[in-house]
């Protein structure tokens, strides 16, 4: 990617000079030129890259260090943030014991297949019905308890050589590995929630009875440019947790 200034023309007309700059730095990152775990540069390199004030500057990488995708790290400077457990658990898990208090999920794996998108799953991953996807199927406990049955589906053609033994054998999360293995960040997810009852087979894995009311929560995760990477449906008992979403910052020291 070049490294001359922006020009003041590569700005959208009428659009708030910071948002154009967040754009830029995200679409560099998104293409490779600075990379998770990478510094940037600083601020005045920066400034003189895109023709902008210092204070336009930071009021874009503050927004882009709200949103998760930057991390300032004291006396150090600002990185491009990696995925790690403490990033999964407080910017996309968002379910927590009735004291509130949280903690990582325990895994266990269940199912992995290869399928074709249906209408619903080529809508959310932009794709055309009949695309070859990429099943997974978890179960996330809690102290102990189960509290919801995990559906994944991924575009086969992001996730090559993804097999059921890689997924058994991982030491990380599904988005770390996403991010180190597969070149796939996520930046950022949507969810949508609804109440639906207990199948057969929900009931007998959350431990309640077939009918009772579950929480689904249907999650898109994004990659750079608002590219979908994943379509998860989880099916939630809230008998022993709770759903509350939190906007997490964190300030590396």
């Amino acid at each position: 990617m070049s490294q001359q200034p922006a020009s003041a023309g590569a700005f959208q007309p009428g659009a708030p000079l910071y948002r154009a700059v967040r754009l830029h730095i995200t679409e560099a990152i998104g293409a490779g030129e600075w990379r998770p775990g990478d510094a940037l540069p600083a601020e005045k390199k920066l400034c003189e890259r895109f023709g902008v004030s210092m204070g336009t500057l930071r009021k874009a990488v503050d927004e882009l260090t709200a949103s998760g995708l930057l991390v300032r790290q004291q006396g150090r400077g600002t990185f491009v943030a990696r995925h790690s457990q403490d990033r999964y658990l407080f910017s996309f898990f968002h379910l927590v014991g009735h004291d509130g208090r949280k903690a990582y999920p325990t895994v266990r794996f269940l199912n992995f297949e290869r399928m074709v998108a249906d209408r619903f799953a080529a809508e959310a991953l932009a794709l055309k019905p009949g695309a070859p996807l990429l099943h997974l199927s978890n179960e996330l406990s809690l102290d102990g308890t189960v509290v919801s049955l995990d559906e994944i589906y991924l575009p086969a053609t992001l996730f090559p050589g993804l097999t059921e033994p890689r997924l058994r054998g991982r030491q990380t999360t599904l988005y770390q590995m996403y991010q180190d293995e597969f070149d796939v960040s996520v930046v950022r997810t949507a969810e949508r929630l609804q109440s639906v009852a207990a199948n057969r087979a929900q009931a007998r894995l959350l431990k309640t009875t077939t009918g009772n009311p579950l929480l689904r929560i249907v999650r898109t995760a994004y990659s750079f440019q608002d590219r979908p990477v994943e379509l998860r449906l989880s099916f939630v008992n809230t008998a022993h947790c709770e759903y509350r979403p939190e906007t997490y910052v964190r300030d590396s020291g």
